[in-house]
């Protein structure tokens, strides 16, 4: 016979954690998407209009990789919390059973 004792006080504070952690990748994101994305061209000539946009496109991609890694975030941290919540009992000392 196995127990499971879950500590939710401790998976609220985790899934609160990652919320906050999740708003500061969010305000550090938006503050690099201008500058990483719409990137001037340092001269009149061709290889600067390259180069900067090369740059640019690679702001671009980094921006879209942050939008899925925070879309992932949101989900686990969703999980996290339901998850916590499915173990909830109010006053109940004793871990549930599992199989």
């Amino acid at each position: 016979m196995s127990y499971l004792a879950a500590h939710t006080d401790v998976i609220a504070t985790a899934a609160v954690s990652l919320e906050d952690l999740q708003a500061l990748i969010g305000a550090a994101s938006s503050a690099a998407s201008a500058p990483t994305t719409g990137l001037a061209a340092a001269a009149a000539d061709e290889v600067s209009t390259a180069i900067a946009n090369l740059f640019a496109a690679n702001g671009r991609e980094c921006q879209a990789v942050i939008a899925q890694a925070t879309a992932f975030q949101s989900e686990f941290t969703r999980a996290m919390a339901a998850g916590g919540l499915a173990y909830w009992r109010p006053k109940s000392p004793t871990p549930r059973r599992t199989r």
